[in-house]
């Protein structure tokens, strides 16, 4: 796959992860009822979100892999 053709999924891949994003944040927002979420868990979820939009992020499988060791 060429460095262009490989760029240009990247950013297909990301505008993916930023309306999923997008619809979580209204999921979080608007569709869960207040009683169903704390305020403690909906700024973790808030944090999560953040860390994921910064990078900050472990895919699932490298933490298994940590774990393991």
């Amino acid at each position: 796959m060429s460095e262009s053709a490989l760029l240009q999924e990247l950013k297909l891949l990301r505008e993916r992860v930023d309306r999923i994003e997008r619809m979580l944040e209204f999921i979080v927002d608007r569709l869960l009822p207040e009683e169903e979420m704390s305020d403690e868990d909906r700024e973790a979820l808030r944090e999560a979100l953040e860390e994921h939009r910064r990078g900050e992020t472990v895919p699932l499988e490298e933490a298994l892999k940590r774990l393991e060791e």
